[in-house]
């Protein structure tokens, strides 16, 4: 697959793992799921597909251990904004679909897939509750949710949004009124670069390139 990102790609990509969701909801292999894992089947398999493609560049015929790995176990808890309960779906929802995957001829590894997932449904739920591990975004939509706020209404979210923003900025403003004598100085014998590398890996690379850090300079250097 080309390393250039292409909606065209991402929408052929969810066309195809939404045919094969609507399939295995018809299985006895998803029948055999819990109520709960059911229900959260289908978004569950389109974020892992979604993810695996924006993030990483991957498309289903490329899936692999080291990709079930990083999507489920540090880009689904970093990006989706959801309660526990979704995130303890994650690995038995996903090992029973990539196995009738590979019983439908649909995915030559499936099981393979699967059995690399045995061992991180406890690091998934980890990492999801993990305030360290959250996106800008993930970090707003589950303070609206703490704070009660129905994320479905728009204009309740628009409000929350406006005393989010004043909260940030007050803090931000305080934060820059400390004394610079508060500061953190970098340890003795380190050397500070011209440009820092972003934090973020999957962030849009600073060079302008439009690819994501990992994919262009991350890669490069």
């Amino acid at each position: 697959m080309s390393d250039e990102y292409s909606e065209k790609q991402l929408s052929a990509i969810l066309a195809t793992v939404d045919a094969w969701s609507e399939a295995f909801a018809k299985s006895p292999a998803f029948a055999r799921l819990s109520d709960s894992h059911q229900r959260k089947a289908r978004a569950i398999t389109e974020f892992f597909a979604k993810y695996t493609y924006e993030y990483l560049l991957l498309s289903p015929c490329e899936w692999d251990c080291a990709a079930v790995e990083e999507c489920c176990a540090e880009i689904l808890p970093r990006k989706v904004s959801a309660e526990t309960s979704f995130f303890e779906a994650i690995a038995p929802v996903l090992s029973a679909f990539f196995t009738f995957l590979e019983d439908q001829s649909l995915l030559l590894n499936g099981r393979v897939l699967a059995e690399a997932l045995e061992h991180l449904g406890d690091e998934i739920v980890t990492n999801a509750e993990d305030r360290s591990n959250w996106g800008p975004a993930k970090h707003f939509v589950m303070a609206a949710h703490e704070a009660g706020v129905d994320i479905r209404d728009p204009g309740a979210l628009e409000a929350f949004m406006m005393k989010f923003n004043v909260r940030q900025a007050i803090r931000s403003s305080f934060a820059s009124a400390m004394p610079s004598s508060w500061s953190f100085a970098p340890a003795q014998g380190s050397k500070q670069r011209e440009s820092r590398a972003p934090l973020e890996r999957y962030a849009p690379c600073p060079c302008g390139s439009g690819k994501k850090y990992k994919f262009c300079c991350q890669r490069n250097g």
